[in-house]
């Protein structure tokens, strides 16, 4: 019967082990004790690097959150602002997805919402939501699936404002935009820089440094000027590119407001009503000041 027993209990525990390990098909985004992101952040006269930490667990709604707040010289703030997108993050490690919920503008105002960000169960053509202030969505569709070193990667085809990296979900990393990217409103440079879990790095991304924040090898490569600044009619732009280059004007809230090539060294921004824009030209972006 003692036999019996121990035999019943092996076998139990033999069977929950398998169970658990076929139900974990993918690597948590998290580390055990702490997960660090780091990205840079620009709009208009702020560039900078912004570093975001997870490593205090909650329960909302009967559901295991990870809080995710901004990292600062006092400590790791949690509160949700508006502006910092921190916010509660959970996964489901069986299929893959990932979710974020934190503030974001809506026609009503401000209201905690909560979006999947993540979702590595998708195939080539299916379609995910891309959520935005203000109530609006776009639909992306999924253009790729690919391993890279055992890792799975399902690449869509939704680019954020001129991005050459498409948005990518990423296996035991989450997304090459960060976990927060559909609530992150202000940001002008939405891309990952690295992930360390449990302070090892594993995830970084050498494209990450936009102009703004300071890539200093790309600006000697590509040294281009433009005025006047603020400008009304006619902008003038100088380059050391002898080649005729397309440029894309972004408002503050990352929307497309204009594009073409350059003509003659000049873009004719007389259509733009009066405010702060983004201007992109190859890799480099300015702020753009219009005043009639």
């Amino acid at each position: 019967m003692k036999l019996f027993l121990q035999f019943s209990i092996t076998l139990l525990l033999f069977l929950s082990i398998c169970n658990d390990s076929f139900s974990q098909n993918y690597n948590s985004i998290f580390g055990i004790e702490n997960t660090n992101w780091k990205m840079p952040f620009c709009n208009l006269d702020i560039a900078d690097v912004k570093e975001q930490m997870s490593e205090v667990e909650t329960v909302i709604n009967g559901l295991n959150y990870k809080k995710v707040g901004t990292v600062t010289p006092n400590g790791v703030f949690y509160d949700l602002n508006g502006f910092d997108t921190n916010g509660f993050t959970r996964e489901d490690v069986s299929s893959g997805k990932a979710w974020f919920m934190s503030t974001m503008e809506t026609i009503l105002g401000m209201d905690t919402l909560e979006f999947l960000v993540m979702d590595l169960s998708l195939n080539i053509g299916d379609t995910f939501m891309i959520h935005k202030p203000w109530n609006d969505v776009i639909t992306s569709i999924i253009d790729s699936v690919y391993f890279i070193s055992g890792v799975k990667h399902v690449q869509t085809d939704y680019h954020f404002w001129g991005s050459s990296q498409p948005l990518t979900f990423i296996e035991g990393i989450g997304t090459n935009y960060g976990l927060s990217y559909m609530h992150d409103s202000f940001n002008m440079c939405r891309c990952l820089i690295s992930i360390n879990k449990d302070f090892d790095e594993v995830y970084s991304n050498n494209n990450c440094f936009p102009p703004m924040v300071g890539n200093e090898h790309l600006m000697e490569d590509f040294k281009t000027s433009i005025f006047p600044n603020p400008v009304s009619t006619y902008l003038t732009v100088e380059s050391n590119l002898k080649s005729v280059q397309d440029y894309a004007i972004y408002s503050i809230l990352g929307e497309k407001v204009m594009s073409g090539r350059i003509s003659s060294n000049r873009i004719d921004i007389s259509g733009l009503p009066s405010s702060s824009y983004i201007l992109r030209i190859g890799d480099q972006s300015f702020k753009l000041f219009v005043t009639k």
